[in-house]
């Protein structure tokens, strides 16, 4: 019966607005939150009255930019230079940012980087770099910050993922196994918390989205499947926060890929991507590594 309630919940919460959560005593920390979807990010939260952020990268440059642009809108932001691959460095700048700022009650892991090659044309330093940040940084983070969420009953942990972690593409081999051992990590993480009052997580699983990360990076169709604009990831990821929305897929279409890659033979699904370019797509990839 308690299901049953569960799902009817959900379902009316699809057809009526639900309450969003009050960010103005909230503390947000965003890793790779200099440029794309972290700077929009640090907008959005901003907009929506988190009380101070916090920005996590290895530009500088970038990050100074995006603190100013934060300050501006009259929100109080820091930036500190950090590489989350590093876990020394990230328990020691983690440390600096209590002393500093104080406790951190919403943690965005949005830092990545993609190598863009195959296994065979791809450098096994840059494969342990993709692995390092993509995956190993959202340990190091998260143990960095989790344990005084749990003590003050109040924390939040986001993982800005990708649906390449259900569904991976040639090219790309760095980047899908790091995600999709992300979403595991993230889905064992949010089990883990539901005993835990007051500390939730989210975990979003967008379609390809317009940054500088995947530049050159083609689909056969694009008027049919358009790159997501990070504004759009960013405003659906803090309302996914807001609503305690544990797991989020964009575009809403996605659902159904998932569904047929649940049903269909492989010999399908292989046809489906040779169809749609997701094949080949990396071809022209000119990215951000």
């Amino acid at each position: 019966m308690h299901m049953i309630y569960l799902v009817a919940k959900a379902a009316v919460g699809l057809v009526l607005p639900a309450k969003l959560r009050d960010l103005s005593r909230e503390n947000v920390l965003i890793t790779g939150g200099g440029r794309g979807i972290g700077r929009q990010l640090a907008r959005e939260f901003a907009e929506r009255g988190a009380r101070k952020i916090v920005l996590w990268g290895r530009t500088e440059k970038c990050l100074k930019e995006t603190t100013e642009e934060i300050r501006q809108m009259g929100t109080e932001c820091h930036y500190f230079i950090c590489d989350v691959g590093n876990r020394e460095e990230v328990y020691q700048t983690a440390k600096a940012v209590r002393e500093k700022v104080g406790d951190i009650t919403i943690l965005v892991n949005n830092a990545a980087v993609v190598h863009g090659k195959s296994l065979m044309d791809s450098d096994d330093d840059a494969l342990l770099k993709s692995q390092h940040i993509n995956t190993l940084g959202q340990f190091w983070t998260t143990k960095a910050f989790l344990p005084r969420m749990l003590e003050l009953q109040n924390g939040h942990i986001v993982c800005l993922n990708s649906v390449l972690a259900l569904s991976a593409i040639p090219g790309a081999i760095d980047y899908c196994t790091s995600k999709a051992s992300a979403f595991a990590f993230m889905e064992s993480l949010t089990l883990g918390l539901l005993d835990c009052p007051g500390v939730s997580a989210t975990t979003v699983l967008p379609f390809h989205t317009s940054t500088e990360m995947f530049q050159g990076m083609r689909v056969r169709f694009p008027n049919l499947f358009p790159p997501l604009k990070p504004e759009t990831v960013a405003r659906r990821t803090v309302e996914a926060v807001q609503l305690n929305q544990a797991l989020l897929l964009l575009p809403w279409t996605m659902h159904a890929l998932i569904i047929l890659k649940s049903i269909l033979p492989q010999a399908a699904l292989e046809e489906i991507h040779k169809f749609s370019g997701t094949y080949t797509c990396m071809n022209t990839f000119k990215g951000r590594t």
